[in-house]
């Protein structure tokens, strides 16, 4: 008999560690998706590529005609009408992609459990395709210092981009899980560990 497959969606703030704890379910036996990589590889597909630049020019191109994906940044996140318009363009690829990888591991038997990795789960819909929802809890400026380190990016960035996407406090009362991850990864790794046994294992 065919074992149910179970999808864990996670949400949380920018640099909040979502990334991190997908990779944590992941060392327990989940099949992880990502959607930040999918929307990397989708960007520069011929069809997507195109419409960019019609829309914002050569500007956004680098020298080898790929999306230059920091240029495209500040223009989209200093106005919420043009995100609005990259995210039609994009986004209607990455959530086509993310079912597709979903029934490819259900249908051939590839995983029991499936992790989503999608920093806008939440505003894309993509909750409705999900099973359990994990809220990564993270404090704002821990989320502002990891996000200089690991992106580079300047202090009034991570507030800058927030702006477009649910509260907090909104995606936090849609979580079925709340994991604190304020404090060292393996207090982290344990609270990962004790939500696997509890609401994975045991099914």
């Amino acid at each position: 008999m065919k074992q149910r497959v179970t999808v864990i969606g996670i949400t949380g703030g920018i640099a909040s560690g979502k990334s991190t704890v997908a990779k944590m379910l992941r060392s327990l036996g989940a099949s992880v998706i990502n959607a930040d990589n999918i929307c990397h590889q989708l960007i520069n597909a011929e069809e997507i590529k195109n419409k960019i630049s019609k829309k914002w020019g050569n500007n956004v191109q680098n020298k080898d005609g790929k999306i230059n994906r920091r240029a495209l940044g500040k223009i989209v996140f200093a106005d919420k009408g043009k995100l609005l318009v990259l995210n039609k363009i994009i986004h209607p690829k990455v959530i086509k992609r993310i079912k597709s990888q979903i029934a490819e591991l259900t249908v051939k038997d590839k995983a029991n459990v499936i992790v989503l990795d999608a920093a806008l789960l939440v505003e894309s819909n993509l909750t409705n395709l999900c099973d359990i929802l994990l809220f990564i809890d993270a404090k704002k400026h821990i989320c502002t210092k990891r996000a200089q380190k690991s992106r580079k990016w300047p202090l009034y960035e991570t507030t800058k981009r927030e702006k477009f996407q649910y509260s907090m406090r909104e995606k936090r009362g849609m979580a079925d899980i709340i994991i604190n991850n304020n404090l060292s990864k393996v207090n982290t790794f344990n609270q990962v560990k004790d939500f696997w046994n509890q609401f994975i294992t045991k099914n």
